[in-house]
């Protein structure tokens, strides 16, 4: 037997008679068409299969800037204040002990500064003027470890010795001018107990905020 999609094919008779041949043709189309109706019941019907569409990919959503990049910043804000009060503090003994100092850096930067605190001491240098912060970025940020890049203005910081009788006299290669300029300056920080420190002496070029 022959199946088209589940259904038998009808079959024809050879001997049949020639009168019988119209009666014998109304019965087939009549069992054909019950045959027809019997395969597109739904009992019987193959499922329909319906295009699937292929999903858009999303565009993804832009990134935003680290949360943490604000904290860097403001790290870096309170190290050049720190620096500005320890600057500001050489007219008197003691700078290099300042809280402000082990509360915004930690070693190897802390130890490097307040011994060069404590040498200036010795040798009787002051230190006048104050450095601002200008536009200061985080250039890269591991999460633990982080760089900022500024061009810092500096007002006038200049190191006076005191020589020949206590006569102030400024100390050479070292920030500052007669003239207030632009230094291109790089801070290394780091995460210390959730909180970000100075960490390394920073890379520092008077006069010059090239690529800063």
């Amino acid at each position: 037997m022959n199946r088209a999609r589940g259904c038998a094919a009808p079959q024809r008779h050879r001997s049949v008679r020639r009168r019988q041949v119209p009666q014998l043709l109304a019965l087939l189309s009549a069992a054909g068409a019950l045959g027809l109706a019997g395969c597109g019941s739904s009992a019987h019907a193959l499922p329909t299969l319906r295009p699937t569409s292929t999903p858009t990919p999303s565009a993804s959503a832009s990134p935003t800037p680290d949360a943490s990049h604000a904290a860097v910043l403001a790290a870096y804000d309170a190290y050049i204040a720190a620096l500005n009060q320890a600057d500001a503090a050489t007219s008197s003994p003691g700078a290099w002990n300042l809280p402000v100092l082990a509360a915004t850096m930690v070693n190897p930067l802390l130890q490097e500064f307040q011994a060069k605190l404590m040498q200036s001491e010795a040798q009787g240098i002051e230190v006048e003027g104050a450095f601002t912060p200008q536009h200061p970025s985080v250039i890269s940020n591991t999460g633990s470890d982080a760089v900022v890049s500024d061009c810092v203005w500096d007002t006038t910081v200049q190191w006076y010795a005191a020589h020949n009788g206590f006569t102030a006299e400024p100390v050479p290669n070292q920030p500052g001018g007669t003239q207030p300029t632009g230094d291109g300056v790089q801070v290394d920080f780091t995460l210390v107990s959730g909180k970000w420190m100075a960490s390394q002496n920073p890379d520092w070029e008077v006069g010059n905020c090239t690529g800063y």
